[in-house]
């Protein structure tokens, strides 16, 4: 091993030991993360257990039945079905614990460190200002605010790695560095986070798009050629990363339609956006009260992008250097190794200085016009719902300017009076400001007994600006006092930082509930649940393996059977009865008061009620009646009368024709011979033309085959799905074979492999 290799081995060890000491109540003292479980939780623990015992059972599982009535699964990008981690995750440790996904999320807060620390290395920094930019954005506040969205922080881990590939691609102007950056553009993507993922493409469009206007204005006479090959890279880039992911990407897209965030009013889609009076937050982020607990703003909480005093310092100093010239004589140092480790002149200043800049002012959202423009004009960006997350790109630019920062200060030994009295002058100017308007505002804004924590974090920042400072002149002047701002970093993110998410109660007790679960397995029918019980996870259906009419809530459900669920009215009308739901489990001692349920079980936390007038999951129905749209089916399934065992809604289309429809009568027989995930198969004997209609959600890609004959699924009773079937004994089945998954798998795997081919060929040409 090189000299230089095992240094950055060590300067990786102590990027990891601060990150382990970052957690250090979830490691030495037995609490959980995060702070009420959270996401992790209540919606990702069941998930990806889902797909571990789906996927080690040898089903890719495209269709989710347990939950909603069903829904996609794969075409949901916050499952992370693909991503790799996971992968390898539910190949070591099947369905994992949930000390397994607080695993999963240290690692990523690591993985960001790690991917920050590569970037500034490859931009030629030394190993201290490339720690302490790793430390500065890997606990910057968007990581800690969502420790509990493991997806959002794993995708959100990759932007230093895709940043790094792509700078390497321009800096070489080879087609390969482009390829690896979207390999890990998809890697990203996969990770299942779609708003991160817009942001790491945002930063790409801009890197890409600041070098070829550069290359192109100020180039020599081959400007157009290199300008030519500046966006082929880019291109390639973006190519690569879609492709790689469309297997996750094109059904995400198709149900994106489907649901409430096919498209956001501007109010809705600026919800989350970042008020400039929590821009205070940059220097003293306990103002306002940090974590879920104690935050007090008037303003739904959001990430305000604290990456630390000592960050935002260097950050002005790395500013100061990049807009000033250097001073003559001055040479770049070098390690006793040979490696040149100075201040590099290609280091992009402008471009972190730019992105930094763009993404304080979109995490403005609602309180800049300016995004208004972009809500229109940029796609997809009316479906998201928190602008204030482009902080993500700031807080990346702030720890890579800082690092420039520190790299310049280190390599410029020897302190000027100009810089000394101008650093003093700004940093004086600043502490005076923070503490006159400050402390004012902590003694007369927050609720009385808000103020003394409001107080201390203003005397705690001012105080880190003063030690900053002396910092700074340190390192001008002391050979080696660059390794002083890591140092001091690391104490103040730990510090800020480590105990606001700590959860000291057991945040899992909700899935545990074994004497109810095993209640419910006695009963061979197939049925559905009804969570009432406050004690019962949501998604506990998913975990154990059950069918729930509800789940968690999800910003990707699907919005018409949504429409239906809220609008059933009370239990044991005709629409509730229809969804199958056969036992209510409410709370001890709280029946569910509706006519038609009588208590079947009492546990010690939740009783089991059965729903009496519970219709089967498969009825035949002869009779039919079809209208000519999506809205008139909403009025006739809500109509005074309607009865789901007698007639059956359909919309105009293929096989809904309105001949064979006759009376309610006759003998007929249903019973289900499969139910998996993607297939279900029954049987039917009638003496008459009709309806076998389910109580499982419509969604396009579902095909049907009446005795292997295909035939179409009809969107029947709003929401659900249903099959001619004629007179006789017939076999019915239905599987979930959607075309943008076979197209999104073929486009992926022909992008993989083709990664692939081009590593083979590159590694046969250097050997």
């Amino acid at each position: 091993m090189t000299r230089t290799r095992a240094r950055d081995l060590i300067a990786l060890s102590l990027i990891s030991l601060t990150v382990l000491a970052f957690f250090w109540p979830l490691i030495l003292t037995g609490a959980w993360i995060p702070h009420g479980g959270g996401d992790l939780v209540s919606f990702l623990w069941p998930m990806y257990r889902f797909a571990a015992r789906s996927l080690r059972s040898g089903t890719i599982p495209l269709w989710n039945p347990h939950l909603y009535c069903g829904a996609p699964f794969a075409a949901d990008n916050q499952s992370g079905l693909f991503y790799p981690v996971n992968l390898v995750v539910f190949g070591l440790f099947g369905q994992p614990s949930y000390g397994v996904m607080e695993g999963l999320v240290v690692l990523h807060i690591w993985l960001a460190a790690v991917g920050t620390y590569g970037l500034l290395r490859g931009l030629r920094l030394r190993r201290p200002a490339a720690v302490l930019g790793a430390l500065a954005f890997g606990l910057s506040d968007l990581f800690v605010t969502h420790i509990g969205n493991l997806n959002l922080n794993a995708t959100a881990a990759w932007l230093p790695f895709v940043l790094w590939a792509s700078l390497r691609a321009l800096e070489t102007m080879r087609f390969p560095w482009a390829a690896a950056a979207g390999a890990l553009l998809a890697v990203a993507a996969l990770a299942g986070h779609a708003q991160m993922l817009l942001f790491i493409a945002f930063a790409l469009v801009l890197l890409y798009g600041c070098r070829l206007i550069g290359t192109v204005l100020v180039g020599d006479s081959r400007r157009w050629a290199a300008g030519a090959r500046t966006a082929g890279l880019g291109v390639l880039t973006l190519a690569v990363g879609l492709g790689g992911a469309a297997l996750m990407l094109l059904p995400a897209w198709q149900m994106a339609g489907h649901t409430g965030r096919g498209h956001l009013r501007f109010d809705e889609a600026t919800r989350y956006s970042l008020p400039p009076r929590a821009l205070l937050g940059l220097l003293a982020p306990g103002f306002y009260g940090r974590g879920a607990v104690n935050f007090w703003g008037t303003w739904d909480r959001v990430e305000v992008g604290y990456a630390g005093v000592a960050t935002l310092v260097l950050a002005g100093v790395g500013l100061w250097f990049a807009v000033s010239r250097p001073r003559a004589g001055t040479s770049p140092m070098r390690d006793p190794d040979g490696e040149r480790d100075g201040p590099s002149a290609s280091f992009p200043a402008a471009f972190f200085s730019l992105l930094a800049a763009l993404a304080f002012l979109f995490a403005l959202g609602r309180y800049t016009p300016l995004y208004r423009l972009l809500y229109r004009f940029v796609p997809t960006l009316d479906q998201i719902r928190a602008p204030a997350r482009f902080i993500v790109l700031g807080d990346l630019s702030l720890a890579a300017m800082a690092a420039y920062g520190l790299e310049r200060l280190a390599s410029n030994r020897g302190s000027t009076r100009r810089f000394a009295v101008l650093l003093g002058f700004c940093l004086a100017a600043a502490i005076v400001a923070l503490l006159a308007l400050g402390l004012t505002r902590a003694h007369s804004v927050p609720p009385p007994d808000r103020v003394p924590g409001a107080t201390r974090s203003i005397l705690f920042a001012a105080a880190l600006l003063g030690i900053s400072g002396l910092a700074v002149l340190l390192v001008r002047w002391l050979q080696w006092t660059d390794w002083l701002f890591p140092v001091l970093l690391a104490v103040d993110l730990v510090a800020l930082g480590s105990t606001i998410e700590i959860e000291r109660n057991d945040p899992t007790l909700g899935f545990h509930h074994p004497e109810v679960v095993a209640f419910l397995e006695t009963d061979p029918n197939l049925f559905r649940i009804e969570d009432d019980a406050p004690s019962w996870q949501p998604d506990a259906a998913l975990f154990h393996g059950l069918y729930d009419i509800g789940g968690i809530y999800n910003p990707l459900a699907l919005a018409p059977y949504e429409a239906y669920r809220w609008a059933v009215g009370e239990r044991g009308s005709p629409t509730h009865n229809f969804l199958g739901v056969k036992y209510v489990l409410a709370a001890k001692g709280d029946p569910p008061g509706d006519r038609g349920f009588q208590s079947v079980y009492e546990g010690r936390e939740i009783d089991v009620y059965l729903n009496t007038e519970a219709l089967p999951r498969a009825l035949f129905v002869s009779q039919a009646r079809v209208v000519p749209d999506h809205e008139a089916a909403w009025r006739a399934v809500h109509a005074p009368g309607f009865d789901p065992r007698q007639t059956v809604i359909l919309e105009e289309g293929p096989g809904s024709s309105r001949s064979g429809a006759g009376q309610m009568g006759g003998a007929r027989q249903l019973s289900f011979n499969r139910y998996g995930l993607n297939r279900v198969e029954l049987s039917v004997t009638a003496d008459e033309d009709g309806f076998l209609v389910l109580s499982d959600v419509y969604y396009p890609g579902w095909r049907a085959t009446v005795d292997g004959e295909s035939t179409s699924v009809l969107r029947a009773n709003y929401t659900f799905r249903a099959v001619r079937v004629p007179a006789g004994a017939h076999r019915v089945a239905m599987a979930f074979a959607p075309s943008t998954w076979y197209v999104g798998l073929g486009v992926s795997l022909i992008t993989w492999l083709a990664l692939a081919l081009m590593a083979i060929l590159l590694f046969v040409q250097r050997r």
